[in-house]
């Protein structure tokens, strides 16, 4: 599927209509309308736009990493002028140290945001208080290890970031590894997929993953609302996918040595290049050339700003189904195989022999490609022993899967 337009089987490209995304069940928990969630950044992504994003269906969230208690509070205030739709607010233990913590999510659990997403720390705790109010809680997570501990810990929805991501990186595994593998071990709770996703191929990519939405941060540092100084809009307009470097040196608030992902600034007597930081509106322009900014690998995604409302409409597509359809992802109402073109089934007949062979259970993938389990019942005899290039098994299984209701 590409954007707009599908290849037929002879390989002519024909229009398609532009459909709705998808409504899942992580829509429902955050009481959005389509599955794009804005990344936090620490002083980048205030009420302006948060509320953007909210408006236009997705969750925004405010960065709120060495913003005082105070002027948390108030930026909550500011966007609930701006919008009466759902938004977050996202935590860092990593600044000001534990009484800093606790007073700024004091005022979460006093303000009762939506949902309250974290990151680097140990949130045993705090997700259990947060939930005891009423709020979602989220946790963004770089490895099985913090995955596990996550759904231990209560979590609602988890975020799997992958080392292509920007700004602070937890994990060092690459986003196609870890986000199918967080999914097996989420026990049905939604996985966000972040690291890279900045347009509707990258969305696509994440949901034939197992991604019930996306966590976008580099997206929407481009934004006309985001609080990013267009100087450094423009750094990052003319950046392409090679510029983002992983870097473990300083970064602006954190500890020394933390990952993170910036481009990095110009060389000769220059030593806030080291740095790896943000450059907001009230700040000088001229750092912008300085310091190192943070960006992913998705950059060269991005050809121009935009409104934030467009860049949640362009991702949003990529959880258009391959009719057209809003059909509902809900795991109780999956669709039928017969709504499929040919060549989807055939894809999706060839992911799910090799799912099959790997001993996954019918209702497994039932849920996992939101296809009716009486459809994949058709293909009964998908021994979990099979060789999955046998030629006469494919030939065999691939005929049945042809004959399915269409």
């Amino acid at each position: 599927m590409m954007n707009n337009h599908e290849f037929n089987r002879q390989g002519t490209q024909t229009e398609t209509t532009l459909c709705k995304p998808r409504v899942g069940a992580v829509t429902e928990l955050c009481g959005i309308s389509v599955p794009v969630f804005q990344a936090a950044m620490a002083g980048l992504s205030g009420p302006a736009l948060v509320a953007a994003v909210s408006n236009a269906g997705g969750l925004g969230h405010l960065g709120a990493l060495r913003v005082l208690p105070k002027t948390l509070r108030g930026w909550i205030h500011e966007t609930r002028r701006l919008t009466d739709k759902p938004f977050g607010v996202n935590l860092v233990p990593q600044y000001g140290g534990p009484d800093f913590f606790e007073a700024a999510f004091k005022v979460v659990l006093d303000e009762k945001p939506k949902v309250l997403s974290l990151f680097y720390g140990d949130f045993e705790d705090i997700i259990s208080r947060a939930k005891d109010v009423g709020i979602v809680t989220m946790v963004q997570v770089g490895s099985l290890s913090e995955a596990r501990k996550a759904v231990r810990d209560g979590a609602d929805i988890l975020i799997a970031q992958g080392i292509e991501s920007g700004g602070h990186i937890r994990g060092r595994v690459g986003l196609t590894a870890l986000l199918p593998a967080v999914v097996d071990v989420a026990g049905g709770l939604p996985v966000l997929a972040a690291g890279a996703i900045g347009d509707t191929r990258a969305v696509r990519a994440a949901r034939c993953l197992g991604a019930s939405g996306v966590w976008c941060g580099t997206a929407f540092l481009t934004a006309t609302e985001c609080d990013a100084h267009e100087a450094y809009k423009q750094k990052l307009l003319d950046a392409d996918t090679d510029a983002p470097k992983f870097l473990t040196g300083y970064s602006y608030g954190w500890k020394y040595g933390t990952p993170h992902r910036s481009i990095i600034g110009k060389g000769g007597w220059n030593l806030l290049r080291f740095m790896g930081g943000g450059i907001r509106k009230v700040d000088d322009p001229k750092m912008a050339d300085k310091l190192s900014l943070y960006a992913g690998q998705g950059i060269g995604q991005s050809k121009k700003m935009l409104p934030a409302s467009v860049i949640v409409k362009n991702l949003a597509q990529g959880f258009c189904d391959a009719t057209g359809s809003t059909r509902s992802s809900d795991r109780s109402v999956t669709p039928s195989v017969k709504y499929l073109s040919n060549g989807a089934k055939e894809d999706i007949m060839h992911c799910i022999m090799q799912d099959r062979a790997s001993g996954m259970s019918i209702e497994q993938l039932s849920r996992k490609y939101e296809i009716a389990p009486s459809d994949i019942a058709g293909l009964e005899g998908l021994e979990s022993t099979m060789p999955i290039l046998d030629p006469d098994r494919l030939t065999e299984v691939e005929g049945r899967f042809r004959q399915l209701p269409a």
